[in-house]
């Protein structure tokens, strides 16, 4: 069976909900594109500082977090589907406005709560995959999530590029970036036309009856703890470089938005690569071993980076980073959901989502300060590591756990 027909034919069994869903990833996928490339160059268009940058930055990271904690309540008191309504709609307000308002104080705020709602959507994505699948077609269904999430931010990142500079060429660099902010914000539309069609039978309703704060930590026992420990260390190594990267692009090549928008496209489509490849692979190689060769081989491809020798040797070093530390994902956070019951896995979601993203606040606002005060690469030693320590962890959860240490 090729990667392509089993990436369709997990599509075409998934049924109607999964396949909205799915969509729902897509768009979303485009407006994190958006986000990725444009936003930290919009912002240096603008004249705002590196350590400005990593604190608009961070403070979305970090409304990822306390959107995560709070997810639980909302859906557990308005529902899956009315919660995500909210979470579109508010994400919809709150891009525009830190596009076309440049007020630092109103910039921060709606990128906190653009974060917030961020988390909302992240929270429920693991737990509603995982009631739609089993344990045949499990890591399919992940994946081809993360394969579609993925193409559409090759799609943005490529095409957002080329289409701020057309733009760029009728009002100017500034207006080029804010167009495409803006486009992609407005995309988000039609994920709240999409939501009114999906069934969310799951409603988290193992979850809804007679919880209390102390109870979302019912289910923590020595494999989550070292867990959250890792999901802790991968957030804090990813803060520190990866919202930076288009700016790192473009500092250390002095070159357009396009060649940006292009490198950064050819990175994503080899993280679709290697999503299409992970089924596979992980079938052949088994699960734990998959995740720890991947994760262990795009560190050299990261340190290369930091090294920048040209275009074409930082597009190849962005693709096999990207591919090798992303396509493993699928594969993790189906393990992930297993070590908990049933019950908890929600609840294990939200706090997960929370150390990630706590940690990715902090590691994106310790990477501007550092590429002010230090220099653009050291924040990639800083990751080199935290990624190595979090390689160890993998092992020590899964890899000695007869549960996974033969899981394929």
């Amino acid at each position: 069976m090729s990667i392509f027909t089993e990436f369709f034919d997990t599509l075409h069994y998934a049924g109607k909900n999964v396949q909205r869903f799915m969509l729902c990833i897509f768009i979303n996928g485009l407006v994190m594109s958006a986000l990725s490339v444009m936003l930290g160059i919009y912002y240096t268009n603008i004249g705002l500082s590196e350590f400005a940058i990593g604190n608009l930055l961070s403070i979305r990271t970090f409304g990822n977090s306390i959107g995560a904690f709070f997810a639980i309540l909302l859906v557990q008191t308005f529902g899956t589907k009315r919660s995500l309504y909210v979470s579109f709609s508010t994400m919809i307000m709150c891009g525009l406005t830190f596009t076309n308002i440049t007020v630092m104080p109103v910039m921060q705020i709606a990128s906190f709560f653009f974060g917030v709602c961020q988390a909302i959507f992240a929270v429920v994505q693991a737990p509603f995959y995982k009631s739609h699948s089993d344990d045949r077609n499990v890591v399919a269904v992940f994946s081809a999530s993360f394969v579609l999430s993925n193409i559409a931010m090759f799609s943005g990142s490529f095409l957002f590029g080329i289409f701020s500079d057309i733009f760029a060429g009728f009002g100017g660099t500034v207006f080029g970036s804010k167009m495409v902010l803006n486009v992609s914000f407005i995309l988000l539309v039609i994920n709240l036309v999409t939501l009114s069609k999906i069934e969310f039978d799951l409603e988290l309703t193992n979850s809804r009856k007679g919880n209390k704060i102390k109870d979302y930590f019912a289910f923590l026992n020595r494999d989550s703890m070292l867990y959250m420990v890792k999901t802790a260390l991968i957030g804090l190594g990813a803060g520190l470089i990866v919202p930076f990267f288009s700016v790192y692009i473009k500092h250390s090549l002095n070159t357009t938005d396009s060649v940006v928008g292009t490198i950064m496209a050819f990175a994503q489509f080899g993280t679709v690569l290697g999503g299409l490849l992970t089924p596979i692979l992980s079938r052949r190689l088994g699960r734990v071993k998959f995740v720890l060769i991947c994760q262990l081989m795009s560190i050299p491809f990261l340190i290369s980076i930091s090294f920048p020798q040209g275009a074409v040797i930082m597009a190849i070093s962005f693709f096999f980073r990207n591919s090798l530390m992303n396509m493993a994902n699928p594969v993790l956070q189906s393990m992930a959901m297993d070590l908990v019951e049933e019950k908890h896995r929600t609840v294990m979601s939200s706090i997960f989502t929370l150390c990630d993203n706590l940690l990715r606040a902090l590691g994106t606002q310790a990477g501007g300060i550092i590429m002010m005060a230090v220099s653009y690469n050291a924040p990639y030693y800083i990751t080199v590591v935290l990624y190595l320590l979090s390689a160890v962890l993998i092992y020590c959860v899964f890899g000695r756990n007869e549960k996974f240490k033969n899981l394929r």
